[in-house]
């Protein structure tokens, strides 16, 4: 009976241990950052797709839609993806598309590098942190919005060190924001290294929706700016007014 109780007590201790252990080494989930007008959701650890240049593979990237949903259009400071990777990033390139299809690019619509993307660790364990937000900052693109039935495709890809691997992690669109919502399974896959061009990644086995997202402002409407001019106008006057009455009950009182 001692014997069972003190195996049982060791469990315990070992439990309780390797809980604390992995909450040390852990770190939380990151949801949408702050600005997010698409994100398609939070990766799930399901499946990963090549999305990485200049690892063991030369290039690989993921592409995912989205839909800008203002009348007016965006104005895009910064995108990011969820990537699963063991290799040192150094860069990052991104592409924004639209009309992509079946063995088809569809058009560039903005593109670049940064050899400084900012680097979130997502999720860590014993075994180092493994999943990461790589986000491209300092944008200033326009995104006008597009016919029904028309969308935009995102890629962000890391850039490695030469070794290792990156992938775009999936998810099934937990704490998405914008349209469509991780659960449309309309996305496309691209490398020379595979040899596809731009196929859908259900020819890759890989029938899913990528965590990735888009930060910047909605362009207001007239009627928006209209009411923002009329209340900053009509506080300005209010505290002319304000200045004006104390300033007269200054003088009255001076002359007393």
């Amino acid at each position: 009976m001692k014997n069972k109780y003190n195996f049982a007590a060791r469990a315990a201790l070992l439990a309780l241990a390797l809980t604390a252990a992995f909450a040390l080494n852990t770190t939380a989930i990151a949801q949408a950052p702050p600005g997010s007008l698409w994100y398609n959701g939070d990766y799930n650890g399901v499946q990963g797709l090549a999305n990485e240049r200049n690892t063991v593979v030369t290039q690989a990237a993921v592409y995912d839609d989205f839909n800008v949903t203002a009348p007016l259009g965006w104005h895009v400071t910064a995108l990011f993806s969820v990537d699963h990777q063991y290799t040192t990033i150094s860069a990052a390139d991104w592409e924004i598309r639209t009309g992509i299809s079946e063995g088809s690019a569809g058009t560039l619509i903005a593109s670049g590098t940064t050899n400084s993307p900012v680097v979130t660790e997502m999720h860590c364990g014993i075994n180092g942190c493994l999943v990461s937000q790589v986000e491209v900052t300092g944008l200033n693109v326009f995104l006008p919005m597009l016919p029904s039935g028309q969308h935009y495709w995102l890629n962000v890809t890391p850039v490695g060190d030469g070794t290792g691997r990156s992938f775009n992690w999936t998810t099934s669109g937990t704490n998405c924001v914008g349209t469509p919502c991780g659960n449309d399974q309309n996305a496309f896959f691209n490398s020379t290294y595979f040899g596809a061009y731009f196929t859908s990644t259900a020819n890759e086995s890989q029938p899913y929706d990528y965590s990735m997202g888009v930060i910047g402002t909605v362009v207001p409407e007239p009627a928006t700016v209209a009411l923002l001019t009329c209340g900053v106008g009509a506080l300005l006057i209010a505290l002319r007014r304000r200045r004006g009455m104390g300033k007269r009950r200054r003088v009255f009182w001076a002359k007393f």
